[in-house]
């Protein structure tokens, strides 16, 4: 047990350095971790029970979830070996989604069916609504301004609500009005705001694709799946995607394309998809996902997926980074943080190795 905490300690001392940037042609270990949570749902600190949201603090390395049927957000910090979880926040109904600020105290959480986003200050005993009814509120992001963006799915767009003004706009979707045109969305969940340019990115959950509207523009742009709407399971579609996370530099995102089980990368300007994490049907094995509704990515390019009904967060170690020979939106970095990056991984590797077989004798 010792040895394990040492190689954790050796693994995490490392987390401070600068975030890898992610090539285009990186490549994930398709065989994941379960590092939050037991396959089965409950309501233990180590337990999750149908989670709907995630959100990685980067600056500090911690993860926090939306435990939905729990009807608590749950913190675990990445940043030693697999602990319990911490409740920072509990006795909320219908969390769909979740976001934290970048002082880490802060959170702010979609409410699905009590129609509202809420901001909870860690500890907190109670939620202030923000902004008014947000009807169906299945996602929420903040850009740089701290303006806040909410998903309002009952009516088919995306509200910006401004703490300056106390005011609320629509900045995507015609408001009660579905379709796959350019200017409409269909029952859209996740949303991402890009801090460089301030485009907001939607999953458009029931049109099966991910659309990015440009500040101010009043269409947006199918940039993953069919920009008709329709279903599918090869690389070319999506099926019910309900959650989208953007690179800032090289504007690559992955979508938690739920219906198909899988995590997929698309790059910009491409017509397909690939497939980095489950797509091997719907399960709880290592290889599996059921019906995964949010990412993230550690500072190292670990990704790690809410797996909602499997009740579970799942890690997918970085296992190549190499740059893309020909790719203009891959990412060069330095020999030592690629060496550092598999070094730790192995690290992180073995030290899950050595705590199963400790818990299996």
């Amino acid at each position: 047990m010792i040895l394990i905490y040492i190689i954790f300690g050796l693994y995490y001392s490392f987390l401070s350095i600068q975030a890898v940037h992610v090539s285009s042609c990186a490549k994930w270990n398709t065989t994941g971790i379960t590092v939050i949570g037991t396959n089965s749902p409950g309501n233990a600190s180590n337990q999750l029970y149908l989670p709907q949201g995630m959100f990685l603090h980067r600056e500090t390395n911690t993860l926090y979830i939306a435990d939905t049927n729990n009807r608590r957000i749950q913190m675990f910090s990445l940043n030693s070996a697999p602990s319990m979880g911490v409740t920072v926040a509990s006795n909320i109904d219908s969390m769909s989604a979740i976001y934290v600020d970048d002082d880490g105290l802060t959170m702010y959480v979609a409410l699905q069916y009590e129609n509202r986003v809420e901001k909870w200050i860690k500890n907190a005993l109670n939620g202030e609504q923000i902004g008014d009814q947000c009807k169906q509120c299945t996602g929420v992001w903040l850009d740089k301004e701290k303006n806040i963006y909410m998903t309002e799915s009952g009516t088919h767009s995306i509200l910006k609500w401004s703490p300056t003004t106390n005011t609320k706009t629509t900045i995507a979707g015609r408001t009660d009005e579905l379709g796959q045109t350019a200017d409409k969305l269909y029952f859209p969940r996740g949303i991402y705001i890009n801090r460089l340019n301030d485009a907001l990115y939607v999953a458009d959950m029931m049109n099966n694709r991910i659309q990015k509207w440009n500040r101010n523009s009043q269409e947006g742009i199918t940039i993953a799946g069919s920009k008709d709407g329709i279903s599918g399971d090869d690389n070319s579609k999506l099926a019910s995607s309900s959650y989208v996370w953007v690179d800032e530099e090289s504007d690559i995102i992955y979508i938690a394309d739920s219906d198909n089980n899988r995590i997929q990368r698309w790059l910009p300007n491409q017509l397909t998809g690939t497939t980095i994490a489950g797509g091997a049907g719907r399960g709880n094995a290592d290889n599996q996902l059921s019906v995964p509704n949010s990412l993230a990515f550690d500072n190292l390019g670990n990704l790690y997926v809410c797996d909602g009904k499997n009740h579970r967060v799942q890690m997918f170690l970085l296992i190549d980074n190499q740059t893309c020979p020909t790719s203009p939106t891959s990412h060069s970095h330095a020999l030592f943080t690629k060496i550092t990056t598999i070094t730790l991984n192995i690290l992180m590797f073995l030290s899950w190795i050595i705590l199963t077989n400790s818990k299996l004798n």
